[in-house]
């Protein structure tokens, strides 16, 4: 794997970091010389002061979180290397008070150890009152494994930055601040996985972990996981393991989780889905949903908070981690609130807070079977022959479908190649209703108001709404139409199109000669009404005409500077090469496919 940074300095990065956040939040100070930045303290208060760090390559983990309500300083270390003694002991010297400081560190060899001498050495040269909790949460590393070295630390520590954060805030004494960071470290659990390594700034190349592989457990500074999964199971798969390695209390490698006869529905449960640092926020919210269901459907637990976000991270990291902490009341021998103290207000760079989850009322009705204000409303029914409408709609998918290729051929070369897969969508879409017997496609204004209703939700995107403005003011010109032609007509229909296409034009600047679907749409409505109204020609006839008109429109993209979409940026710069030159606009090449099938369903078959 090719490591890219803009960055190649590792140290220069972080001094960067670090002057960043100070500017972003004037009640910060940062000692560049120690890497250390803080809260300036006032040094006689009785406040406990917080403080955390390790190696940099974790944030916004650990600088991000300092702040009033968290971490009164935090020491950052080269990329994934802790901090040494002298940068420590600076950080106590800058946020020390008589009430003492409590000392947060995840549990790597490195950090321990640096951290622990710097502790030791602080409190017996100043007399400050000071105390180490070592965070270890991690359970994919089985109990066999970890006799000695025990469970690395991960994300995890920043739910014990917060609430230690908040009883330091709330005054509490250095015993009982300890006492509330021990405890939800004993009772919290994290496991993580990830799709590749992370790239170092500055550092070596690295190889990448095999295509179709997870790593499960994988250490946040490239360790290797506890487990490769190879084939690539479902995100659903993946999860429901992952939180059975979390809750399964039995498990004598990985039960660390403990819940002491609570039933899992029961217990006050804090959850924190992680990004590791390379996923997109789509993605992570969408992986947080999947593990709310395992829980509900699997557990029937609903946690009492929800905090999902990138909290701690392994650089850029492809993965995501997992944590759940246990703040049952019965669990603490203490009348502090652990709810109360995750929920208080912070003022970091950094920590992203999340509305409290309430206990749903008994009788609530879900969105799916709530009431709603607006419902489909027609001024009358026309009927129409059920026959030829859902020959129409399938026509259409069959020509759509033919076409659907080369559709996502030209679109790949001109744009983001998805034009051919959403026009079959819409199609498949409507052609769905015919699936479902809808009694609808007997009567034209409910008919074609579910196909409006279908393509427009099946489509999405832009495509999606030029159809679904056309469609929808198509269905409301049928409706104020045909009291004028009293039958269900080539004349209805030719109309309606016209005002429908007025109507889309208010909504869209392209016109012919734009490379656009409507250098087909044009074409076909206005020859279909000049051979209605002017010419008077059969329903055949103005049909087949109007296609034409749309062929030919459709060709003439080959050769047209594109003026709208994605497309207009392609090739930009390269003049008379142009590599999307004699390439048709996919758009009007999907037009044309759709009048092609409904053409076709009243073509006479010939001997």
């Amino acid at each position: 794997m090719k490591s890219k940074a803009f960055f190649s300095d590792p140290t220069s990065i972080v001094d960067h970091m670090c002057k960043s956040l100070a500017q972003q939040n004037p009640s910060l100070r940062y000692d560049s010389t120690n890497k250390v930045l803080y809260r300036p303290t006032n040094h006689n208060s009785t406040k406990v002061s917080i403080i955390s760090g390790g190696g940099s390559g974790h944030e916004p983990a650990h600088a991000g979180y300092v702040g009033e309500g968290m971490l009164d300083a935090a020491v950052c270390g080269k990329v994934f290397a802790s901090p040494n003694f002298d940068q420590i002991i600076s950080a106590f010297d800058r946020v020390a008070t008589p009430g003492g400081i409590l000392v947060i560190v995840k549990n790597y060899t490195g950090d321990k150890l640096n951290f622990g001498l710097a502790t030791e050495t602080y409190q017996a040269q100043t007399g400050v009152p000071t105390h180490i909790v070592t965070v270890a949460d991690d359970v994919s590393v089985p109990h066999s494994r970890g006799k000695l070295v025990g469970r690395r630390g991960l994300a995890g520590a920043v739910l014990i930055h917060k609430v230690s954060g908040a009883a330091a805030a709330s005054g509490l004494s250095l015993s009982d601040v300890a006492k509330v960071a021990q405890h939800v470290s004993d009772n919290m659990a994290t496991i993580g996985c990830s799709l590749d390594y992370a790239n170092l700034p500055g550092g070596v190349d690295l190889p990448s972990i095999p295509e179709n592989t997870i790593e499960l457990g994988m250490g946040i500074h490239n360790e290797p996981g506890a487990q490769r999964i190879s084939p690539q199971p479902t995100i659903e798969k993946l999860v429901s393991q992952m939180c059975r390695l979390l809750l399964n209390e039995s498990d004598p490698e990985h039960g660390f989780l403990k819940f002491h006869g609570i039933p899992h529905n029961k217990a006050e449960l804090a959850l924190m889905v992680n990004d590791l640092g390379g996923l997109s926020v789509l993605e992570l919210q969408a992986i947080a949903n999947v593990v709310l269901e395992c829980l509900k459907e699997e557990y029937d637990i609903k946690p009492v908070r929800i905090y999902v976000n990138t909290y701690l991270t392994a650089l850029d990291a492809p993965g995501f981690s997992i944590t759940i902490a246990n703040l049952s009341p019965q669990l603490f021998s203490s009348d502090i609130n652990l709810i109360s103290l995750i929920d208080e207000p912070v003022k970091s760079n950094s920590w992203a807070t999340c509305q409290p989850v309430p206990e749903a009322a008994s009788g609530t009705l879900t969105p799916e079977h709530e009431e709603r204000s607006r419902s489909p409303k027609l001024k009358q029914d026309i009927l129409c022959d059920k026959r030829v409408f859902t020959t129409i709609l399938k026509n259409i998918l069959s020509q759509v479908t033919l076409d659907e290729p080369s559709l996502t051929e030209y679109d790949t070369l001109m744009g983001d190649g998805d034009c051919g897969t959403t026009l079959l969508a819409g199609a498949t879409a409507a052609h769905a209703l015919i699936d479902q017997n809808d009694e609808s496609l007997g009567n034209l204004s409910k008919g074609l108001m579910k196909v409006a209703s279908s393509v427009r939700s099946g489509m999405g995107g832009t495509s999606g709404a030029l159809y679904g403005i056309f469609l929808n003011s198509f269905v409301s010109a049928v409706q104020k139409n045909h009291g004028d032609f009293k039958n269900v007509n080539i004349q209805l229909f030719a109309k309606s199109a016209t005002q429908a296409l007025e109507t889309l034009k208010g909504y869209t600047n392209a016109r012919e000669n734009s490379r656009t679907l409507m250098d087909a749409l044009i074409p076909f409505v206005n020859e279909l009404s000049t051979a209605v109204f002017t010419d008077n020609e059969t329903a055949v006839n103005a049909l087949q005409r109007g296609l034409k008109a749309a062929q030919d429109g459709a060709e003439a993209t080959k050769w047209m500077q594109s003026s709208f979409g994605r497309s207009t940026y392609v090739g930009a710069s390269a003049g008379d090469e142009n590599p999307t030159r004699g390439i048709p606009d996919p758009g009007a090449c999907g037009i044309v496919a759709i009048i092609t099938g409904i053409v076709k369903t009243f073509q006479v078959p010939s001997n």
